[in-house]
């Protein structure tokens, strides 16, 4: 089994912004998808399309995608851009999707939209295979097939539904200290004292004959015959799925409704900030339209048009990397956000 492209990773580790401590999906309406030559590009903005929908909409039902295309909108109508782009020898194709029309649309057809903060899950996944000592699956240390397996369909989901599947990067010290206090140490105040997540998945994986493994925690099953790392994937394929939709359903934005917001940006200190703080605003999957409506030195008033509700923005907001809230009120539809030092 190939060992996963060190630049693509690092391109992920990019889009995603900071996966041990971010929540926030920067490039959502960015797709990458594989591609071997340019009479593969149709194929691959079609599935770079099926992408962005299932991200977009929280979903990974093809219904929302064909409920679209039946609309008698095509996938290219809903694309800004694309290139071909090579990563260490590898092309792949890049697809810049149109976030205004793409939930118009959505809007038209009543399907809900999940914005930019996304649900974190960690995965502390403990195997034991009776070879060498138990050990924690971790994203840069692959001992066998099976961490291969885990570590690609994490990052290959995370990728598809817009979401943070993790694995603790424990040091030395962690490791051992595990090890040899595991019996009174508390494994989940451990990681939460060094990782922000909404989920922790613990799965134990123990061998426990010639073919015949057991699996406990948040999955369980027994296994007896060949193949095994085959048949965990598809199970944890279930699993961590039907998690994704669940934690998604919760964030989701009502945008048949549409709130107007007085919101103030305090610690604008250059031009610079200025811009960024624009692009940070119109990314936002959240934000209709927004108007300027005060600027006053380090401070910028803007009135903005939001889909769904007030805590919806605050939900969505808080997560940026930017920007800290320093006060909201339902009652008079005002937030008070300020640039972080």
């Amino acid at each position: 089994m190939r060992v996963p492209n060190i630049k693509f990773f690092l391109l992920i580790i990019i889009i995603f912004s900071n996966l041990s401590f971010g929540k926030e999906f920067n490039q959502l309406f960015k797709v990458y998808t594989p591609i071997s030559n340019s009479a593969e590009i149709e194929k691959s903005i079609n599935k770079s399309f099926n992408i962005m929908i299932f991200r977009l909409s929280g979903s990974n039902s093809p219904s929302n995608i064909w409920k679209i295309i039946n609309a008698g909108n095509t996938r290219k109508d809903f694309i800004k851009s694309y290139s071909i782009r090579n990563i260490d020898g590898e092309s792949y194709l890049e697809v810049v999707f149109n976030k205004d029309y793409l939930i118009d649309v959505f809007n038209q057809l009543s399907i809900p939209v999940v914005g930019n903060a996304r649900p974190v899950i960690l995965f502390n996944i403990n195997i034991d295979s009776g070879v060498k000592n138990p050990y924690l699956i971790s994203t840069h240390i692959h001992n066998n097939d099976l961490d291969l397996m885990i570590n690609e369909f994490l990052k290959n989901t995370s990728i598809k539904r817009g979401v943070f599947l993790e694995l603790p990067e424990l040091d030395l010290f962690d490791f051992i200290e595990i090890e040899k206090y595991k019996k009174i140490i508390n494994v989940e105040d451990r990681l939460s004292s060094q990782y922000r997540y909404d989920f922790l998945s613990e799965i134990d994986i123990v061998k426990i004959g010639p073919n015949n493994w057991a699996v406990t925690g948040d999955i369980e099953f027994e296994y007896n015959d060949e193949d095994f790392e085959g048949f965990f994937i598809n199970q944890f394929d279930k699993y961590v799925n039907k998690k994704i939709d669940y934690l998604l359903q919760k964030k989701l934005i009502d945008i048949s409704s549409i709130s107007n917001l007085d919101v103030t940006f305090m610690n604008i200190n250059s031009y610079e900030d200025y811009i960024n703080l624009k692009k940070i605003i119109n990314e936002l999957v959240g934000v209709k339209s927004t108007n300027m409506s005060k600027f006053d030195k380090d401070i910028i008033n803007y009135d903005i048009e939001i889909y769904g509700s007030l805590i919806n923005f605050v939900n969505e907001i808080s997560e940026n990397s930017y920007l800290s809230i320093k006060s909201f009120d339902d009652t008079k539809s005002r937030v008070i956000l300020s640039f972080k030092e």
